[in-house]
């Protein structure tokens, strides 16, 4: 039950009000969330009992055709320009869940991203947060008897309700399909059942935890009395009396006293007794955090730390923290944390993946203590709501999570870190397409406190902006202690023999694995594809096994002996023979991260291997596991794809081999010579960290290509002039503004035509300037069953490019939903397949 619901109207025709209304506050904007339909602002009038109690940024509970619905308030007036308002019935919190920065972020990101303010808000608030309105059927005792006569499903309805209890009309209609609404409406009718609305979700998650405490002095009358004649019920009178803490956990109490049920609830009538619950929270990080170590700051890493510290009092400054890998970024990030907490303010970190989340949370806490909170997608619901409110209390002072940690409830908000700013992580690919990293700059805007950025790679734009003078350039351009950066040997695949012929594994990298084991040094060798193989094809017909979903082969994966689809999922056993001619030869062509492991152990029989991809971390605390099993040396060798290649420092790496380096180039994205050299320095600067120098052998079949070339001399200055010039020259970002319009249906005529509408709508009235390129089939021309197409608005100026957009989806979004289409609307787009 909610508070004051007892007072509120039941059902949604309850008294409407003039928009006029006077007193401040009288009128409430609100959207509804999750967000449906075109997820708009409506109006309310807020009950007198309920003026000066509602605030922007609490749920409310309110009216929305003929059934009630969970909204979020995001602002209060005096009138309405709408002629008739109905009341809201009731709110949910007592305090704001989104505080003024949070909402007016909201805003931002509705206006910019081309979506509705309740879209940006339901991506703003944890799913733990949504609350669902069920409709609940109860069973009327005081029915008559003496009914009609009842059809068979009728009489089986009222016998689960009499047997079990009430019933979601959600659960009767799976158990009865089609004929529940009308089953439902007939048994209404007669009187028979009521249908009420209750909330279900997340209204509230906490934990409580039962304790029992003695209510009274040991001295007293009532606690004599108890001694002579209720011994027994005395001898736990006293247990609690005299517990060291003052209470006693219920389970404790239980565990000590078996059957203390009738004599607990005896002793609580009687008054010498008291029940007491309190929220607890659930644990989210077991291990104890290793003790800090003092760490002396380079130069370089002093100059960085006085300049974050120096915007924290002039206020709101991006800064870019450029260094190489193995300089000592984190320790500038912890400094600063340290600048900002001492000003009685709060810090937020950003990190791109969960993988990065461990790590960067231990250090945090061995810098910290216990005022640090997690927020990532890896939380289970009970956990994030904890987190969530934690932060929102005020009683942690750093929050560390992935993108979606940009909504974070901090309060007095002073320093926003972004670790390795230039992944695209931060890129949210389904619901509302936004980047963490760019929320997170106009979030520090708001609250006026410097944004660092971290990376040794910057992305294209970062790097202009610290080139043109809007981000300050913070470099560290050595490694601590001097270390140097590995050497990288770059290996010609078109020239080397290979051990193994689909595994393109060189000689030369051979060769340097077993000599690294033999003085006991750690090699990681790195893949970006996961999986035993790309694909089993026929050797007699040349037959390859298809997704029918997707318009992708099949992986295949030894270990489930299983053909798999990494977009839908799909699975099937491989086949004895190939389905079209009959054939017994099929053959595994391509390599994975699977099939690398696998020879890698017969290459090196001694090697302990791991491997992190996926496929190994998809069990809950996997992740975590591999990682500590590696930093503590249980692993000679690790094999991985991407997430291996972030952040990870272990001192005991001085291998790094890259399979195929040039893989990534192959992708039909602008972005894939930035990517690609992002990832080699990425993964070679996890080499040679700690004393011994590293060394990086990069295989690959285009190794004259500028990204490897430059990656291999670790010159950053000289792959960003050559990558910008092509992008000028090309019209591509951060030259040039993107949105992305990507057409999704199960039919292919009507997905093409609303793609062709699409277009036609967004040149139609355009500057000249803004060019529509398209629309095509998408690379990926079908996914999950589903047809693509796509095209892109390009121009010069983001205000435009997203006007254009705008107009494009405004004018085609209804006849999208007419021929189910989904419509993907995709600002500053990140993935081009």
């Amino acid at each position: 039950m909610l508070p004051g619901d007892a007072a509120q109207p039941t059902d949604s025709d309850g008294p409407v009000r003039h928009g006029t209304i006077a007193g401040p506050g009288a009128v409430c904007h609100v959207v509804v969330v999750p967000a449906i339909g075109e997820g708009g602002v409506l109006d309310y009038a807020v009950p007198e009992q309920l003026q000066g109690v509602i605030r922007p940024g609490m749920r409310v509970l309110i009216p929305l055709g003929g059934r009630r619905s969970l909204g979020v308030v995001v602002g209060l007036a005096s009138s309405s320009s709408q002629p008739r308002l109905k009341p809201l019935l009731t709110a949910v919190d007592r305090e704001p869940l989104l505080g003024s920065q949070l909402l007016e972020l909201c805003h931002w990101m509705a206006d910019y991203y081309l979506c509705s303010v309740g879209e940006a808000i339901s991506a703003a608030l944890p799913g733990t947060l949504h609350v669902r309105l069920e409709r609940v059927v109860h069973l009327v005792a005081s029915a008559p008897p003496d009914q009609p006569a009842r059809s068979e499903n009728e009489l089986l309805l009222l016998a689960r309700l009499a047997t079990e209890g009430p019933q979601s009309t959600r659960a009767i209609a799976q158990r009865f399909g089609s004929r529940a609404p009308h089953l439902l409406a007939r048994l209404r009718r007669a009187g028979i059942i009521r249908i009420e609305e209750r909330l279900s979700g997340g209204a509230d998650r906490t934990k409580r935890e039962r304790y029992y405490r003695a209510a009274c002095d040991p001295e007293s009358e009532i606690a004599r009395t108890c001694r002579t004649k209720r011994p027994a019920q005395h001898v736990l009178y006293a247990y609690l009396a005299q517990h060291p803490l003052g209470r006693a956990r219920a389970a404790e109490v239980h565990v000590t006293f078996p059957n203390a049920g009738a004599k607990l609830r005896a002793l609580v009538a009687a008054g010498l007794v008291a029940v007491v619950e309190e929220d607890v929270y659930r644990t989210v990080l077991t291990e104890t955090a290793q003790p800090d170590r003092v760490v002396a700051l380079t130069a370089a890493q002093r100059a960085a730390v006085d300049a974050v510290a120096a915007g924290m009092r002039d206020g709101f400054a991006a800064q870019l923290l450029w260094g190489v890998t193995g300089s000592g970024k984190t320790e500038v990030y912890l400094q600063s944390i340290a600048a900002c907490l001492a000003a009685e303010r709060t810090a937020l970190v950003l990190v791109p993946e969960i993988s990065l989340t461990h790590q960067l949370v231990d250090r945090v806490r061995a810098r910290f203590g216990d005022r640090v909170a997690v927020l990532h997608s890896g939380l289970s619901d009970g956990e994030r709501w904890d987190e969530w409110h934690r932060i929102a209390r005020g009683e942690v002072a750093i929050a560390v999570g992935a993108r979606s940690a940009v909504f974070a409830p901090l309060r007095k908000l002073g320093l926003i870190v972004i670790d390795e700013e230039h992944d695209a992580a931060y890129k949210q690919e389904d619901g509302i397409r936004y980047n963490g990293r760019d929320l997170a700059v106009v979030r520090a805007r708001l609250a006026d406190c410097p944004v660092l950025l971290g990376s040794a790679t910057p992305a294209m734009e970062t790097f202009l902006n610290g080139s043109s003078g809007r981000y300050r350039v913070l470099r560290l351009p050595e490694r601590v202690e001097a270390r140097p950066l590995p050497v990288v040997e770059i290996v010609d695949l078109r020239k080397a023999s290979t051990v193994g012929r689909s595994l393109y594994i060189s000689p030369q990298l051979a060769a340097a694995l077993k000599a690294n084991l033999a003085v006991h040094g750690q090699s990681l060798v790195f893949l970006n594809r996961r999986g035993f193989a790309n694909f089993l094809q026929c050797h007699q017909c040349g037959q390859a096994f298809t997704c029918p979903n997707c318009s992708v082969t099949l992986t295949w994966h030894r270990r489930w002996q299983a053909l798999r689809c990494h977009h839908c999922d799909h699975t099937i056993p491989p086949p004895p023979a190939c389905p079209s001619c009959g054939g017994l030869a099929l053959g595994a062509w391509g390599a994975g991260t699977e099939q690398v492991e696998a020879a890698l152990r017969k290459l090196i029989p001694g090697a302990r291997i791991g491997r992190m991809d996926r496929d190994t971390t998809s069990r809950k605390g996997a992740q975590r596991q591999i990682l500590g099993a590696w930093e503590r040396r249980e692993y000679d060798i690790l094999v991985g794809t991407q997430m291996i290649t972030k952040g990870h420092d272990i001192p005991g790496v001085t291998l790094v081999g890259v399979l195929l380096a040039d893989m990534s180039l192959n992708f039909p994205d602008f972005r894939a010579a930035e990517r690609t050299f992002q990832l080699l320095t990425q993964v070679a600067g996890r080499a040679g960290r700690g004393d011994r120098p590293g060394r990086v052998i990069v295989q690959t079949l285009q190794p004259t290509h500028f990204s490897l070339q430059y990656a291999a001399h670790h010159d950053y200055n000289g792959f960003a002039d050559a990558e910008l010039a092509n992008r000028r020259e090309s019209g591509y970002p951060p030259f040039a503004r993107l949105v992305l319009f990507r057409c999704e249906g199960e039919d292919g005529a009507a997905t093409e035509r609303i793609a062709r509408a699409v277009a036609a709508a967004a040149q139609q009235g355009a500057p000249s300037a803004v060019r529509v390129l398209g629309p095509t089939p998408a690379p990926i021309e079908r996914l999950r069953r589903r047809f693509r197409w796509q095209l892109l608005v390009r121009g010069q100026s983001s205000h435009a490019v997203r006007q254009a957009a705008a107009q494009a989806r405004q004018a085609v979004r209804r006849a999208a939903r007419t021929a189910n289409v989904r419509l993907i609307v995709d600002v500053d787009p990140y993935d081009m397949l």
